[in-house]
C-alpha cells in the first residue's frame, strides 16, 4: 500500500469523528457513544508499550508517556507494584503555509479523524487550498519498538499555484527553562515547496530522554518504511477475519489492540506492568486486569508473552506488607498467574526451550503449588483458600475461581514436566489436578434456577452463605463495597455471579469443561439473568456494587452466556458494538448507578477496559470461532452457525487460512512445513479418514503440507 493510497483511503465506517461548521458528527450510527459529542474525554490511542500516546480529536497529544521501571508498593489489596513513568502533556502542532501560521488544534477548520488498518489514527486537517494528513505512530520495526512516537504529518497541496510550507519547532518552554517538557523532539522535512496536487512529508521524532541515543535512528531513518513496517505487525497479528457482520471483525481488532496497548515497557526491552487499558497511564498496577489483558498474547505474540511470564514470576505474589500480610494466599489466582500463563504458553507454541533457558520459573511455580497443597488438612476437601480476587474479596471459605486457577496450574505443571521428561513430578501434578477437579465438582455446584451450576464460592456453616464477620475489620467496608446486592443480615449470599469473576467465565478456555457442558452453559445463564442479584435487566450487564452501574468483564460473561444461542449471541455481541466507544474501545465503567440502557459515559471512575478486551479476544477466538491449540495441534469447533473466513492467521505455532462456512470447514496450511489440524465432524460415516473420539465428540486428524488445503462437511445440530 503506498502512503497516498493510506492516506486517502474511505473513511473508517465505525471509529470515526469529524468536526465541521463548528459540530462534531459520525458515521457511526450504532454506537450509544454517538449521542456523546462533542467527544469530551475521548482519546485515540497510539502504543507499542514503550510508548503510549493519547491523542485528542484534533490531534493534540493530550499526554505522551515513557514507561520506565518498577518499585514495590503498599496500597490496595489488588496492587503492590508500581511503574515510574515520564509524562508530556497538550503537544500541539503548528504548520507556516505561505509565511501564515496555522494552529492544527484551533477549531477553526474541518477536521475528521478515524483508524487506519483499526490501528492508528489518521487525522485529517481542511483548509481552503492544501489538505494536512496526521498518522501518528509508534515504531516497530524489524521486531524492535522504539521509544518514541513518530508525528508523521503530510501536506496535499489543492491550489494552482506551488506553496511553501514550513514546521515550526514545538515549543519546550514558555517563559523559563523549567518549563521544558521531559521529551526529546526532533524534525524532518522541515521546509519544503510543494507543487500543485503535490504531496509533502513532514515527521516530527518525540523521543524518551531515556533513549536519547535512538535519536540518530529516527534521524536516518526511512519513516515511511517505518509506517508500513508498523502497520504490517498490526495487520499480521490480526491476520484478515471476515464476519458476516463487519463489525464484528473491526471489533474484535480493536480489541485486540487494547490488550496489547494497556502493556508497559521500558527501554530495556523488559515488561514493566499495565494500565486498566490504553488510556490513562497509571502508575499502579493491578496484576489481575494484566493478567487477563496479556492473554491475547499466546495466541499472537509469543515473545510479549514470555516477556509477561517473567514479570509474573517475580511479581506475582504478593510481599510480606504491614496493611497486608501478604503470602500466596492473599490473592491466590495472583499467585498463580505466572503458572497459568506457562501452561497455556506451552499449549500454544510447544516451546519448551524457554523453560530450560529459565529453570527458575517452573522451579518457584511447583514451590508456590506445593506450599498451597501442604495447607490441605486431612479431613478436608482438595481445595485452597484465598483472601481476594483483585480489590474485591475472593468469597466463601473457598472461593471456585480461585480453585479453578490452582487446577489449571497443576495441570499445566503435569504437561511441562511430561515435555520435559520430567515423568514422576508429571504424574504427581497430574494426579493432584484430578483430585482438585473432583474436588471442584463435588462441592462447589448447586442447583439452581436452571439446573446444577457452579457457587461464587462455598462457605463453612451453609454451602450458598457465608457471614461477613470472616473478613478483617480494617477493610470490610472498602472490599464489600462492590457486593452491596448480596449481603444481608450479616451474610453473603454465594449464589451469585460477581461481574470480576472472570475465571469462571474462562472454563472452557481454560479446558475444565466443554463449552457446551450443561454446569458451564447453566452458570453462565444464571449469571445473565434476574436470578442473579448482581445483573441488571436494565443495562443488560453486571453491576460493581455502589462504584457503578456495570463493570465491563461482566458483559463478556453476559455474552458468553448465549454462546449455545446463536439469536441470543447475536444480540449480545450487537451489545457490545453499541458500548463501543468512537475509537473502538470499552470503557470500564460505561454506566453511572441508575442508570437507563444506553445512557453511557466516558472516563468514569476507571479508564479504557484492557481486561475485557483479553477475555474476549481469547473467549471468542476459541469458544465461538472455536480456534484451540495445544501442541502443534489445531481444532476447529466453531459455534453453531457461526460463519467466517480468517486468512493469513497466526494463532500461537501455526499459520492457516480457515474457511467456516454453513456446509464445510476448509483449512489451509500456509506454513512452509506440514501442520496437525483436528476438525470435528458429526457424523464419522462422512468421511473417509480415519476419527477418534475425545471427550465425546468425533474428530477428523490430519496432517496437511504446506498450501494444501483440507476441507470437511459441516452439519448443524
Amino acid at each position: 500500500m503506498t502512503i497516498k493510497t493510506l492516506l486517502q483511503q474511505p473513511l473508517h465506517p465505525f471509529y470515526n469523528i469529524r468536526y465541521a461548521n463548528g459540530q462534531f458528527t459520525t458515521a457511526n450510527l450504532r454506537s450509544f457513544y454517538r449521542n456523546l459529542l462533542p467527544p469530551e474525554g475521548l482519546t485515540f490511542d497510539v502504543s507499542n508499550q514503550k510508548v503510549l500516546a493519547n491523542i485528542d480529536v484534533f490531534g493534540t497529544i493530550s499526554r505522551l508517556t515513557f514507561y520506565q521501571d518498577n518499585f514495590l508498593t503498599e496500597e490496595k489489596p489488588g496492587v503492590w507494584v508500581n511503574k515510574q513513568y515520564t509524562q508530556t502533556q497538550q503537544l500541539k502542532f503548528r504548520l507556516i503555509v505561505d509565511g501564515k501560521k496555522y494552529d492544527l488544534s484551533a477549531p477553526d477548520h474541518d477536521v475528521t479523524i478515524d483508524l487506519v488498518e483499526d490501528s492508528l489514527p489518521r487525522i485529517i486537517h481542511r483548509y481552503h487550498g492544501f489538505t494536512v494528513y496526521c498518522i501518528p505512530f509508534c515504531p516497530i520495526v524489524d521486531n524492535h519498538r522504539y521509544s518514541m512516537l513518530v508525528y508523521q504529518t503530510y501536506v496535499e497541496n489543492n491550489c494552482r499555484r506551488p506553496l511553501q510550507v514550513s514546521l515550526p519547532q514545538i515549543s519546550l518552554f514558555q517563559q523559563k527553562y523549567s518549563d521544558q517538557q521531559n521529551v526529546l523532539i526532533y524534525q524532518k522535512g522541515v521546509q519544503q515547496e510543494v507543487a500543485t496536487q503535490g504531496l509533502a512529508s513532514l515527521s516530527i521524532g518525540l523521543l524518551d530522554p531515556n533513549a536519547y541515543q535512538e535519536a540518530t535512528a529516527f534521524q536516518t531513518a526511512d519513516l515511511e518504511r517505518w509506517l508500513t513496517e508498523t502497520l504490517h505487525y498490526y495487520q499480521a497479528m490480526y491476520g484478515d477475519l471476515k464476519m458476516d457482520d463487519p463489525v464484528v471483525g473491526h471489533l474484535f481488532n480493536r480489541a485486540l489492540y487494547q490488550s496489547f496497548a494497556s502493556f508497559s515497557m521500558n527501554s530495556h526491552e523488559q515488561i514493566v506492568g499495565s494500565n486498566w487499558g490504553s488510556y490513562p497511564a497509571t502508575n499502579r498496577i493491578w496484576n489481575k486486569d494484566m493478567y487477563y489483558a496479556s492473554l491475547p498474547f499466546l495466541f499472537f505474540d509469543a515473545a510479549l508473552c514470555q516477556k509477561t511470564i517473567l514479570w509474573f514470576d517475580h511479581y506475582g505474589v504478593k510481599f510480606p506488607g504491614t496493611k497486608f500480610p501478604g503470602g500466596i494466599n492473599h490473592s491466590l489466582s495472583n499467585s498463580l498467574s505466572c503458572l497459568l500463563l506457562c501452561a497455556m504458553y506451552y499449549e500454544y507454541t510447544n516451546d519448551l526451550q524457554f523453560f530450560r533457558k529459565h529453570p527458575q520459573i517452573l522451579a518457584h511455580g511447583r514451590k508456590i503449588v506445593d506450599t498451597v497443597l501442604a495447607q490441605r488438612t486431612t479431613d478436608g476437601p482438595m481445595l485452597f483458600t484465598s483472601v481476594w480476587i483483585s480489590d474485591a474479596f475472593a468469597l466463601g471459605k473457598y472461593h471456585t475461581g480461585s480453585n479453578l486457577c490452582m487446577w489449571k496450574a497443576c495441570e499445566g505443571l503435569s504437561q511441562l514436566y511430561q515435555g520435559l521428561a520430567e515423568t514422576k513430578l508429571a504424574e504427581k501434578y497430574q494426579a493432584v489436578a484430578a483430585k482438585i477437579k473432583d474436588a471442584i465438582l463435588e462441592n462447589m455446584t448447586i442447583e439452581g434456577p436452571y439446573g446444577e451450576q457452579f457457587l461464587e464460592g462455598i462457605g463453612d456453616k451453609e454451602k450458598a452463605f457465608y457471614e461477613v464477620k470472616h473478613y478483617q475489620k480494617p477493610i470490610v467496608e472498602q472490599g464489600l463495597i462492590f457486593l452491596s446486592n448480596v449481603i444481608q443480615n450479616g451474610k453473603i449470599q454465594l449464589l451469585m455471579h460477581d461481574g470480576e469473576e472472570s475465571d469462571t467465565t474462562l472454563i472452557p478456555f481454560y479446558g475444565f469443561l466443554e463449552k457446551d457442558h450443561p454446569l458451564y452453559t447453566q452458570t453462565l445463564r444464571f449469571a445473565a439473568s434476574r436470578a442473579n442479584p448482581t445483573y441488571s435487566e436494565e443495562i443488560r450487564g453486571i453491576t460493581w456494587g455502589l462504584e457503578s452501574g456495570a463493570t465491563f468483564p461482566g458483559f463478556i460473561t453476559v455474552l458468553m452466556s448465549a454462546l449455545n444461542n446463536p439469536g441470543m449471541f447475536e444480540q449480545r455481541i450487537q451489545e457490545l458494538v453499541q458500548l463501543t466507544d468512537l475509537d473502538g474501545s470499552w470503557w470500564w465503567w460505561p454506566y453511572k448507578l441508575g442508570a437507563s440502557h444506553g445512557e453511557v459515559v466516558r472516563n468514569f471512575g476507571c479508564g479504557k477496559c484492557g481486561w475485557a478486551s483479553g477475555i474476549f479476544v481469547s473467549l471468542f477466538v476459541t469458544q465461538y470461532l472455536g480456534l484451540r491449540l495445544q501442541h502443534d495441534v489445531l481444532t476447529v469447533t466453531p459455534a453453531d452457525d457461526v460463519t467466517y473466513t480468517w486468512n493469513d492467521l497466526h494463532l500461537g505455532s501455526v499459520f492457516v487460512d480457515v474457511s467456516c462456512m454453513h456446509h464445510q470447514i476448509t483449512v489451509t496450511n500456509r506454513k512452509g512445513e506440514p501442520q496437525f489440524v483436528r476438525l470435528k465432524i458429526n457424523d464419522p460415516a462422512d468421511t473417509e479418514l480415519s476419527s477418534i473420539r475425545d471427550g465425546g465428540a468425533w474428530y477428523t486428524e490430519v496432517i496437511l503440507a504446506s498450501n494444501q488445503s483440507y476441507t470437511i462437511e459441516r452439519k448443524s445440530k
